[in-house]
């Protein structure tokens, strides 16, 4: 399990239980540059259970893995087009648990992966968003 999560919450107070008790549970806290992709490679589900998010960059790493994924049903989650059993209720841990389940059970289809990667190519990537970005302040010039 890694990243942080809001003090208090619910779902992180379950975690941190949970990680107490199961030796095989890690907590190595944030993340990032060559541990992140190691463990993105090597993950058999990504969670996002927040409550509260901007654009979910990190839901859109895991896609880009290929990882199939298990997020709270929050409106900036729902921004990313997921199947609809992709979705748990926020803050409640017991549907986050058969949600992880669920998904660790059915995994990830070749279609849902293809599909994922092209939402990423067509929507999300920084040269294409660069390049109209640029676009626009050309479009401004006299």
């Amino acid at each position: 399990i890694a990243g942080g999560a809001q003090l208090g919450d619910p779902t992180e107070r379950a975690l941190l239980s949970a990680a107490r008790a199961v030796p095989r549970i890690v907590l190595p806290g944030f993340l990032s540059g060559r541990p992140l992709a190691e463990l993105f490679s090597h993950a058999g589900l990504f969670v996002l259970p927040s409550l509260y998010e901007g654009l979910p960059i990190a839901l859109l790493e895991a896609l880009s893995y290929g990882l199939p994924v298990a997020v709270s049903d929050i409106p900036p989650h729902r921004e990313i087009p997921l199947p609809p059993f992709r979705y748990f209720p926020p803050a409640a841990p017991a549907a986050l648990a058969g949600k992880i389940a669920e998904c660790l059970e059915r995994g990830i289809t070749e279609e849902e992966r293809a599909s994922a990667l092209g939402l990423l190519r067509r929507d999300f990537d920084w040269d294409a968003i660069a390049e109209r970005t640029l676009a626009v302040y050309r479009s401004a010039l006299p």
